[in-house]
């Protein structure tokens, strides 16, 4: 009983994602191989600016986003970083890994205690989630 609870979450969870109401979505994938799957290499917890760079030219070229989204994303990516950096006189690693994720749900509460809009980091948010769910489904095995 346990075990169909946890794949009618993982289900729902994914059919939820997949259902959103605001621009593309990115189609999920059931299996999280490489082949099947071009955004399994990506943890979104633990990734580069070059990273999302390479995961944002994957996304324009599938067809399957939501401009916004994008836009958002790639004002983390190597290109808009580095940029920044030499305007502002700062250091930049663009090897330098971090919690997008984690980061991104930040700003997004820090912007609702300020009061201020939201609606393109969570755009990006959503985009972020739905990538994070389709890597996490299993290609093999009791969930698959």
């Amino acid at each position: 009983m346990h075990i169909n609870n946890a794949t009618t979450s993982l289900a729902l969870q994914k059919q939820s994602l997949s259902n959103e109401a605001s621009g593309k979505n990115l189609p999920l994938m059931a299996q999280s191989s490489t082949a099947d799957n071009p955004y399994q290499q990506y943890d979104l917890h633990n990734i580069s600016p070059k990273e999302i760079d390479q995961l944002a030219t994957k996304l324009r070229k599938s067809g399957d986003y939501d401009v916004r989204s994008i836009l958002m994303l790639e004002t983390h990516g190597e290109k808009f970083q580095s940029h920044v950096s030499i305007n502002g006189g700062r250091e930049f690693d663009a090897s330098a890994k971090k919690d997008l994720l984690g980061l991104t749900e930040e700003k997004i509460e820090m912007s609702r205690q300020r009061n201020e809009p939201a609606g393109l980091a969570e755009g990006l948010l959503k985009l972020l989630q739905q990538i994070d769910v389709a890597r996490s489904m299993p290609s093999e095995g009791l969930f698959a």
